[in-house]
């Protein structure tokens, strides 16, 4: 499958948006610092893994380091840190990439048709290791993101 020529500047700013709107919206979560770009997770992360077809075919990946995923979780589902357990921190990041994937596909293609699979979830080091990740620094650690467009043979 060949890589979709899409716009890099366009890409960025759609999945820092849709980011920023979903971190605020759904999780009541700010970044402390602008989003900056860097590479896959290194470290152990919670991750989560959306795949979507139709006017654009892809991936967007979203990774959640340090205490990040527990306290967006408890956010979410309007817990107390300490009443969440794996169950819901994988169920959040199921949830936060199917939502990010939403968010920044109708910012890429307002009018496009797009189906979304149920996002797959898992922890470890991020498998998608090239392309720019986008990095959004929280209080208690990081939420990365990546999307990887491609088109049909």
């Amino acid at each position: 499958m060949q890589q979709m020529k899409l716009d890099k500047q366009e890409v960025r700013r759609a999945l820092e948006e849709a980011v920023l709107e979903v971190l605020e919206t759904m999780c009541f979560e700010f970044p402390v610092a602008e989003p900056e770009p860097g590479g896959a997770p290194a470290e152990e992360a919670v991750r989560a893994v959306a795949r979507f077809e139709g006017s654009l075919r892809g991936k967007l990946h979203v990774a959640l380091t340090g205490e990040a995923a527990r306290r967006l979780a408890a956010s979410f589902l309007g817990l107390e840190e300490d009443g969440v357990g794996e169950q819901e921190v994988l169920l959040m990041a199921s949830e936060l990439a199917n939502m990010l994937c939403g968010a920044t596909l109708s910012r890429l293609e307002p009018h496009g048709r797009l189906r979304i699979a149920p996002p797959e979830t898992s922890r470890g080091a991020a498998p998608c290791q090239g392309g720019c990740w986008l990095w959004f620094p929280l209080e208690q650690g990081e939420v990365a993101a990546t999307l990887v467009c491609e088109v049909a043979p």
